[in-house]
């Protein structure tokens, strides 16, 4: 029988701390640079160090700065979770530890991942994901900008300098400008690696580029996972609060995951209930029986997600 070795990793944005084990009593703890040369050493050492041994590696979501490990390991054959940062922050707090550091979190993740099934490491690394990632996080930087910039304006019109203004309104336009270029660019990229989206946006009425431009990089990232789990992972999943018999709070959604991915889904939703009969009969069929409307616009907007995730996973759905 092949020997386990746990290696539990702390991404930053230049250094990887991390621990390791293949007892779950002894740990080793190490510092590399989050570079291919240093983790490709890493691995190398690994596989002298314990020959004949299956690694099983695991790290909290980190962006960009986990792209490159995420590659390596995949090409490397090595078994890998990316794991959800607020149950890690939950597991550690459950620990106890008073040290509080990178090495330390990376301890935790070792004895965390040891507790999960091997069925559960099935993290993949997807290069449309990236590509996709890449300009929709561009997209939102300008989107900020744009905002930010707008609110600076407004708040200085009582502080008049004539050549700074025209400076800022020029900029703003520019930043304008650049983000519609690039969001047009960013839906032919899409349609370029996935032509089929072009008639998924035609049978489901309601949905946009921008939204599909959010949600195919994270079923590309989550292909291992199920649909109920993706919902819960934007949040679109009920909160319950209860307790004993005089506790019973009203259910809500978790709103965990990205907030943008909720709006755009929020707006898609809206205009489904006016022009998809699909979504039109059941939000009036769920106000009608009593439900709050904004409950019934949740239902409808878990119902778009699923029904995108179904078309774009396994063809046409009657919606």
């Amino acid at each position: 029988m092949r020997k386990v070795v746990f290696v539990g990793v702390d991404v930053a944005k230049d250094k990887l701390d991390i621990s390791f084990t293949c007892d779950g009593q002894k740990y080793d703890s190490l510092t590399i640079l989050n570079n291919e040369g240093s983790i490709l050493g890493f691995f190398d050492y690994l596989k002298t160090t314990y020959k004949k041994s299956e690694f099983f590696v695991g790290y909290e979501a980190t962006s960009n700065y986990m792209h490159l490990l995420q590659k390596l390991l995949c090409q490397q054959d090595f078994k890998q979770i990316m794991i959800n940062p607020y149950m890690m922050s939950h597991y550690l707090k459950h620990l106890n530890s008073r040290t509080k550091s990178d090495l330390a979190d990376s301890k935790g993740i070792a004895k965390f991942i040891q507790t999960l099934d091997q069925e559960d490491f099935k993290t993949i690394f997807n290069q449309n994901d990236k590509t996709l990632r890449k300009y929709t996080s561009s997209i939102n930087l300008l989107r900020k900008l744009d905002t930010q910039l707008k609110n600076f304006i407004h708040s200085q019109k009582e502080n008049p300098i004539d050549s700074l203004d025209l400076f800022l309104v020029s900029l703003k336009l520019t930043i304008k400008e650049t983000k519609k270029g690039l969001e047009k660019e960013a839906e032919n990229v899409l349609k370029q690696l996935f032509p089929h989206v072009i008639e998924l946006k035609e049978q489901i009425k309601g949905v946009g580029y921008a939204l599909l431009l959010e949600l195919v990089p994270i079923f590309l990232k989550s292909e291992n996972y199920t649909l109920k789990q993706l919902q819960s992972f934007v949040g679109l999943s009920p909160r319950i609060f209860q307790s004993g018999t005089s506790v019973h709070k009203k259910e809500s959604m978790s709103k965990r995951g990205s907030s943008l991915v909720r709006k755009l889904l929020y707006l898609s939703a809206m205009s489904a209930v006016r022009y998809n009969d699909i979504i039109k009969e059941k939000y009036n069929r769920l106000v009608e029986g009593g439900k709050n409307k904004m409950v019934a616009l949740v239902a409808c907007m878990s119902h778009l997600f699923r029904a995108v995730y179904v078309k774009f996973h396994q063809g046409l759905v009657n919606v």
